[in-house]
């Protein structure tokens, strides 16, 4: 019995003797609705096991943003290649956003930072492979979205559903605002850093800024009203730090900058500026 990963998305499926049938990944779900919930486009070409990724070349590249929040990832990339997050509290760690992949070098590195206490995700393209994760590290408790639950790809025990807000560990909320999907969340450490995964985006080439986007593969944005909740949603909170899942980070002043993009995009996309296009 094999778990199967997806190398398009990297999220685990359930186990089996043989790999399921090539358009048997979750985010595969043949044509796609108008509304386009869970999109990914065109992936995956095959499916591989946890053995395979760690005998392949490659190595975790791994990065300390300093207040107790740690960034990794494998390189070279496998499927979405996004960038996990490890916050370390006094009561336990959370695993954000978890890699793709498990191997002695990865978690080692974690195992170094104090280990797990609790994975939680930022939206369903992130689940890669959180149930493998969780099992590693004595099954801690996996937090999903209840709103994102037809997405999960490997049902387990550990999986424990949730909504609107939690308080995963002290001090540490998960924040929902949905947007990029309807359960899209975003992490709050104690001291004003926020994990947004793909809920806010980086803007390649200009670190003071942000985007809003609905569809990453296509570049659809988000509508001015959806926007404009996101932003108001966060305003309960204080912020001074942001970190994407693609890496992209706002070292201070962070709360300024995501209501200074909010404000152009709104403007722009409501059709302000239409006379100047």
């Amino acid at each position: 019995m094999s778990t199967w990963i997806c190398d398009g998305c990297g999220l685990e499926h359930p186990e089996s003797p043989e790999p399921p049938p090539r358009d048997g990944c979750v985010f595969d779900r043949g044509e796609v609705s108008i509304e386009e919930r869970g999109d990914l486009g065109p992936h995956g070409q095959r499916w591989v096991t946890h053995e395979e990724l760690a005998a392949q070349p490659h190595e975790t590249v791994h990065r300390d943003h300093g207040r107790g929040v740690h960034s990794f990832r494998r390189e070279p990339r496998f499927a979405i290649g996004h960038w996990s997050f490890l916050v370390r509290t006094p009561r336990g760690n959370l695993l954000w956003d978890p890699p793709a992949y498990l191997d002695e070098q990865v978690l080692g590195l974690v195992r170094e930072l104090g280990g797990v206490a609790v994975i939680a995700t930022s939206h369903p393209h992130m689940f890669a492979a959180q149930v493998a994760w969780s099992h590693e590290f004595g099954r801690v408790p996996v937090l999903v979205n209840a709103d994102d639950e037809e997405w999960v790809p490997r049902p387990d025990p550990v999986i424990e559903y949730w909504k609107e807000h939690a308080e995963p560990l002290p001090g540490l909320e998960l924040i929902q605002v949905g947007g990029h999907m309807r359960g899209s969340s975003i992490a709050r450490t104690s001291d004003g850093t926020l994990l947004v995964g793909d809920s806010i985006s980086g803007v390649p080439k200009h670190p003071a800024w942000v985007s809003f986007t609905r569809n990453f593969p296509k570049l659809v944005p988000l509508s001015p009203a959806v926007v404009r909740r996101i932003v108001d949603r966060l305003d309960a909170w204080e912020y001074d730090r942001l970190y994407t899942l693609g890496g992209d980070g706002i070292d201070r002043d962070a709360k300024q900058v995501v209501h200074r993009a909010a404000e152009s995009h709104i403007r722009w996309a409501s059709g302000e500026f239409d006379h100047l296009t």
